[in-house]
């Protein structure tokens, strides 16, 4: 097993998940270690309002997160308190309705390449890309992999990369707002920056009905269009400044 724990979240109640990524594991030859999901059904008021703000959410995001969605955020704060709590420089954090590509298991080399590079001082490595696809652009060759880097990253958070650094800055994210995925692309605001690494080798198996609208189906929410397009707006003018300052020598 190589240096870089892999963190799988999944719920208690979802035991056939587990068996389907424990499956793929052990036809790659890898361990992993499971991080108990918070379950949005048994989540309490004092714990949801501890790491989550509505009023935020109110004024800044387009629909009230549901529970399931609150829930994911707090799992994956888990998995990166799981990782500084241990002596690890990084991370790989699965959700557990994925497939894996044979090329998973050659990951170690490629992220050890890159911490002996000019790279190696990375936050988050996205791998997988399971809805829209976002123009990247190369940085350099590891291996059979290529760095990239995103004008916006995209979506989804079933299999990423994540670095002690990285985690940091996540957790810093408090309360947060938005569904994980979605924090992850204002990186201005979290601090965390976000490359990926292709071809990617993670994806969503799509097999299994979400365990987020499991909870409450976020289709349902109540939208608000004005919220939505001045976040649109501000997101656009602020991540074109972003990108800007990341170019100056």
């Amino acid at each position: 097993m190589s240096f870089l724990p892999l963190f799988l979240i999944n719920l208690d109640r979802s035991p056939h998940r587990l068996k389907d990524v424990d499956d793929s594991m052990r036809e790659l030859g890898l361990d992993y270690e499971r991080v108990p999901a918070v379950d949005g059904r048994a989540t309490s008021t004092a714990e949801v309002n501890a790491v989550y703000s509505h009023k935020l959410n109110v004024e800044r995001y387009n629909y009230d997160l549901t529970q399931g969605e609150i829930a994911c955020y707090m799992s994956h704060r888990k998995a990166w308190k799981k990782l500084l709590d241990s002596d690890h420089p990084a991370a790989i954090v699965l959700e557990d309705d994925i497939v894996l590509s044979p090329a998973f298991a050659k990951l170690h080399d490629a992220v050890a390449d890159i911490a002996n590079s000019k790279y190696a001082n990375w936050d988050i490595i996205k791998l997988a890309q399971p809805f829209k696809p976002k123009a990247s652009t190369p940085l350099d060759a590891f291996g059979d992999f290529t760095l990239v880097d995103y004008e916006k990253p995209p979506m989804g958070a079933c299999g990423y990369l994540i670095s002690r650094q990285g985690a940091k800055k996540m957790l810093s994210r408090t309360p947060f707002f938005r569904p994980v995925d979605v924090d992850m692309q204002w990186q201005w605001e979290t601090g965390a920056h976000v490359l990926g690494l292709l071809p990617y080798t993670v994806d969503n198996s799509h097999t299994h009905e979400s365990d987020i609208f499991s909870v409450a189906n976020r289709h349902e929410a109540k939208r608000r269009g004005w919220v939505r397009l001045k976040e649109q707006w501000r997101f656009f003018w602020q991540n074109r400044r972003y990108h800007k300052r990341r170019q100056r020598p």
